[in-house]
């Protein structure tokens, strides 16, 4: 098994992303580092808050206008130390698949990890996945983490 020494992981607080934080930390080396990046396009506040009446119910907890994007991947990182990685956190007011390449080139990362799914299923219908787009871009290997289960919209 290969073992790499600078990993970055793209994570958003979806179930894809823990998934991938996971997979990240099977695959630095001892003593490596993961690089955790958690990208957001900053929205006042009453934007959200309309947006939020918008999304379908299973996705409003994302929302949340009083969750900041540093205590969400707080939890990654946390997960990441209790496991004895080595790991540091960027959150980047940035468009998601940008933030990861470009945290990626900034720190010579060996691997990105990204999950497959993630929580923008309206961003992805728009834009592209996020997961496509890193793949496409990266100049390194790239993981893409998926759900086993079957996909519930089709």
């Amino acid at each position: 098994m290969v073992a790499y020494r600078t990993v970055v992981v793209g994570y958003d607080g979806s179930p894809d992303a823990d998934r991938a934080v996971a997979a990240a930390a099977d695959e630095v080396a001892d003593g490596g580092t993961v690089h955790v990046v958690t990208a957001y396009h900053p929205v006042p506040v009453s934007d959200v808050m309309r947006r939020l009446d918008e999304l379908p119910e299973e996705y409003r907890w994302v929302w949340d206008p009083h969750a900041t994007e540093t205590e969400r991947q707080q939890a990654a990182l946390a997960r990441l130390r209790a496991h004895g990685v080595g790991c540091v956190g960027h959150v980047v007011a940035d468009d998601p698949a940008k933030a990861v390449l470009d945290v990626s080139e900034r720190e010579h990362a060996d691997l990105v990890v990204v999950g497959g799914r993630g929580l923008g299923a309206v961003h992805r219908f728009l834009r592209g996945s996020v997961s496509a787009r890193v793949a496409a871009h990266a100049t390194t290997s790239v993981l893409v983490v998926q759900d086993a289960r079957p996909a519930a919209d089709g």
